[in-house]
C-alpha cells in the first residue's frame, strides 16, 4: 500500500510518462519537427517536476497531520484517554476530521470514565452485600445449632432464640427484596396512572406500621393541608417511596423518638415531608446518601437492617415518576426527606 507521498511522485511520473508518449507520437506523425519535439518533452519534464516540488511543499504538513491522527488514534486504541485534544485549523477537511476526533475521543472517554465508575460501583456493592449478608447467615446458624444440639434449655431462652432467627430471617429476606428491586429499576416501568387521593393513600400505610410504633414506643404526627385535591400519579412507586422514607425515618432514629409526615400541595405539586428526631447526616455525607453504595453509619449496626439500598430505590423512583428529593439534616437533630411530585 502506498503512501500519499508516492502517489503523488508516481502520478507526476505517469503525466511526464503520458506527454512524452504523446509528444512522440505526434513528431511520428510529422505535427512538430524533432526540435520542437524536444523542446516541449523538456518543457513538460520541467514543468512536472516543478509541479511535484510544489505538490510536496503542500503536502508535507498535511502527511504530518495524517500521521499525527495516525499516532493519537493507536494511543487512543490502547487506553490512553488523557490526552489533549487535537487542534488543526487548515485544510478544512482535516480541520473538520481534527473537530469529530474530538468529539469522538471525548463520548468514548466519558463512557470509559462511567463504566469503571459502575464497575467500581458493582465491586463496592459486592462488598457491602458479603458484609451484610454475612452477620445475620452467622446468627442464624449460631442459633440453630444451639437449638439442634439442645444448649438452649430454658423456654425464655428458647423463645429468645426463635424470636432471633425470625428477625434476621427478616433481614435477610429485606436485603433480597431490595436487591430485587434495584435489578428492576432499569427495565421498562409498567405503571398505570391513577387518580390519589393522597391523605388516605397515607393512611393506608400508616396502618401496617402500627404495631411497629407500639413495640417501639413512637408517635406519628401527621399534618395535612386544609383540603388535598384528588390527583394522577402512579401509586405503585408512590407507595414504595413514603415506605421506603418512613422506614428509613425509623431505623435511623431511636425507639421513643416521635416521626412527622407533613403534606402540601401547590397548583402543579405535591410535596411530602417526613421528618425524624434521630443521628442526622453530616454535611459531607448528604451529597452522598442516595448512591447505590453508600451507608451512613460505617459499622452496619444490627438495627438498621436492610442492603443500605433505600435511598438509592426511593430516588430512583421519584426520578422515573417525575419528581425530585432533597434532604435537609443536622447530625444529632435529625433528618427531613423532602419529595415533590408533579400532578400528572
Amino acid at each position: 500500500m502506498f503512501s500519499i507521498r508516492t502517489q503523488v511522485i508516481i502520478g507526476v511520473l505517469s503525466s511526464v510518462l503520458l506527454a512524452s508518449t504523446i509528444l512522440g507520437i505526434a513528431y511520428k506523425l510529422m505535427l512538430f519537427n524533432g526540435h520542437t519535439t524536444v523542446l516541449l518533452t523538456i518543457s513538460a519534464i520541467v514543468s512536472s517536476c516543478l509541479t511535484l516540488f510544489i505538490c510536496s511543499f503542500f503536502l508535507t504538513p498535511l502527511v504530518q497531520k495524517i500521521k499525527h491522527f495516525n499516532v493519537r488514534t493507536k494511543q487512543f486504541a490502547d487506553g490512553n484517554y488523557e490526552m489533549e485534544p487535537t487542534q488543526f485549523t487548515s485544510p478544512r477537511e482535516i480541520k473538520e476530521l481534527s473537530h469529530s476526533f474530538n468529539k469522538m475521543a471525548h463520548e468514548i472517554t466519558k463512557q470509559m470514565v462511567q463504566i469503571k465508575s459502575e464497575q467500581q460501583e458493582k465491586y463496592e456493592l459486592i462488598q457491602n452485600l458479603a458484609h451484610d449478608l454475612k452477620t445475620p447467615l452467622a446468627c442464624i446458624i449460631s442459633y440453630s445449632e444451639a437449638l439442634k444440639d439442645g444448649v438452649v434449655h430454658s423456654q425464655i431462652d428458647r423463645q429468645e432464640a426463635y424470636d432471633t432467627l425470625i428477625k434476621q430471617s427478616n433481614r435477610l429476606s429485606k436485603m433480597f427484596d431490595e436487591l430485587t428491586h434495584v435489578a428492576t429499576l432499569d427495565a421498562p416501568n409498567t405503571y398505570v396512572v391513577e387518580t390519589i387521593q393522597i391523605d388516605q393513600l397515607l393512611l393506608n400505610i400508616l396502618n401496617g406500621y402500627e404495631q411497629r410504633m407500639k413495640i417501639d414506643n413512637r408517635h406519628l404526627e401527621v399534618k395535612f393541608c386544609d383540603k388535598l385535591a384528588p390527583f394522577k400519579q402512579y401509586p405503585q412507586p408512590l407507595e414504595r417511596i413514603i415506605t421506603n422514607l418512613i422506614d428509613n425515618a425509623m431505623n435511623f432514629s431511636p425507639s421513643g423518638s416521635p416521626i412527622y409526615i407533613c403534606l402540601a400541595e401547590s397548583e402543579k405539586h405535591i410535596q411530602i415531608y417526613i421528618k425524624d428526631k434521630g443521628i442526622g447526616i453530616a454535611k459531607a455525607d448528604i451529597k452522598r446518601i442516595f448512591e447505590r453504595t453508600f451507608r451512613v453509619e460505617d459499622s452496619r449496626n444490627y438495627h438498621t437492617g436492610g442492603s443500605g439500598l433505600g435511598l438509592y430505590i426511593t430516588q430512583e423512583l421519584v426520578k422515573q415518576i417525575g419528581g425530585t428529593i432533597q434532604v435537609e439534616s443536622e447530625p444529632e437533630v435529625g433528618t427531613t426527606m423532602i419529595v415533590s411530585l408533579p400532578k400528572l
